[in-house]
């Protein structure tokens, strides 16, 4: 009976430690695997974030550059600067949706470059909706300025689109399947200008607002056409319809003739077309020609006068000023190798094509109140430029680019010596009083070497 008794006691003390084993054990499997599915949440979580983080790209470029100005009016003559140092960051948002960000980085300055949001067609695939700031609908202005083949884009499309970007907004049409590409943009069109008043302030000085209730419409239009082994041919054409508020009582013509009342706050358009094409060739290692013809009327916007008050002296206005112009640039762009390439551009910009230089300081308009509204003489302005560009670039490896650039600027010149002169400073602060003849060439010739590197 005694021996039983025990072995019961046994058998029962075995089973409880069982137990307890068993509960401590299932307690400690559940503890692991809450750790587990803990850290798994926090891997799922930090995937997210991870996968976020691959929808944003970063790109950019710096520019060094040396430049030597022969210019008598230049001084310094030569210096070293930074002419770009941009980042891009590109955000992958959703399927058809991209936001892009491009300040630049200069000393001194910090400026915003690009900003706006991409909405794709994921449907068709064939519209994409922009809003924000960015580059005019153009061929060199949307041409990135780290691949210009030379080093500074052309006068006509530097006087157009000052500052090359826009605020506003732009439908696209790029069909797949199709070798057509349309822009329609809809901008604020003041970007750039400088717009002043009778006191010389700038009327026009913030860049996220508009100057006026008016809004410019662009429109450009490029087919590309195969030609099989030999290379492609892409072509079109493009408009810019705008207008700018009128601070002035009148507008006159380029002719310096013809000059219209007006109303402040009514428009002074400004409507220019132009055609294009890009000519590119697998032959002798690679080349291609391209140009752009543009013509039409720009303007520019004067002030009304102000009457005289006490002791203060009236003011006469400036007239709004209306210019017919033409321009256009012509590239031939030639690799050498692998490693360089040469490119030769000619541009040509007339700002007024109803006058030549024999008319200039000639043609005048004479004010029949001159205590209301200044005269205007022909001058500088008036005059056209051509340019001769030459560029060698030579690629160190996928991310540096070595250039060297020479500008060949000649002016048109006025028909006789002594009629149109401007005075210049030498290096000591000597000025020389009419040293600038425009009745012969005046020097504006520039060299540059720049060293590019981007990622």
């Amino acid at each position: 009976m005694r021996k039983s008794l025990i072995a019961l006691l046994l058998l029962s003390l075995w089973f409880f430690n069982a137990n307890a084993q068993e509960a401590t054990v299932n307690e400690k499997l559940t503890e692991v695997n809450d750790k587990v599915e803990g850290l798994i949440e926090r891997l799922a979580n930090d995937e997210a974030d991870l996968s976020k983080l691959t929808k944003i790209k970063v790109s950019g470029y710096m520019q060094a550059q040396y430049q030597h100005f022969e210019s008598l009016n230049a001084q310094p003559t030569n210096y070293l600067s930074l002419r770009r140092a941009r980042l891009k960051f590109t955000y992958q948002a959703a399927d058809g949706v991209k936001f892009l960000l491009q300040p630049d980085f200069l000393p001194g300055s910090v400026s915003l470059r690009e900003a706006y949001v991409v909405l794709n067609d994921r449907w068709t695939k064939s519209f994409s909706l922009w809003m924000g700031k960015f580059n005019r609908p153009n061929y060199e202005v949307e041409y990135s300025s780290g691949q210009l083949e030379n080093l500074e884009r052309s006068l006509i499309i530097r006087t157009l689109y000052p500052g090359e970007y826009a605020l506003g907004a732009k439908l696209e049409y790029n069909p797949e399947n199709t070798p057509v590409h349309v822009q329609l943009a809809l901008l604020n069109g003041n970007d750039g200008l400088t717009i002043a008043n009778n006191a010389g302030t700038n009327l026009n000085s913030n860049e996220n607002k508009d100057f006026d209730n008016y809004k410019d419409v662009m429109i450009r239009a490029t087919y590309n056409l195969s030609l099989g082994s030999f290379g492609g041919l892409d072509f079109g054409a493009s408009g810019y319809f705008g207008s700018l508020k009128s601070n002035a009582l009148k507008t006159l013509s380029s002719d310096y003739t013809t000059i219209k009342d007006i109303n402040v706050g009514d428009a002074v358009q400004r409507n220019w077309f132009g055609g294009e094409f890009q000519l590119f060739a697998d032959v002798l290692g690679g080349m291609s020609l391209k140009g752009e013809y543009l013509a039409g009327k720009n303007a520019s916007i004067g002030y009304s006068p102000v009457a005289a008050s006490g002791t203060t002296a009236a003011i006469p206005g400036v007239a709004n000023f209306q210019n017919n112009f033409s321009g256009y640039y012509l590239y031939w762009i030639k690799n050498l190798g692998n490693k360089n390439q040469f490119s030769f551009r000619y541009d040509y910009y007339d700002p007024n094509t109803d006058i030549t230089g024999k008319d200039v300081t000639i043609a005048k308009y004479t004010s029949a109140d001159a205590t209301t509204l200044k005269n205007r003489v022909s001058g500088k302005s008036d005059l056209a430029t051509t340019t001769f560009g030459f560029a060698l670039h030579h690629y160190f490896d996928d991310n540096i680019r070595i250039s060297l650039n020479y500008d060949i600027v000649n002016n048109e010149k006025v028909s006789a010596a002594g009629l149109l002169t401007e005075n210049y400073t030498k290096a000591d602060g000597t000025v020389v009083k009419n040293g600038l003849d425009y009745s012969k060439n005046v020097n504006n010739n520039v060299l540059t070497f720049r060293i590019q590197a981007k990622f």
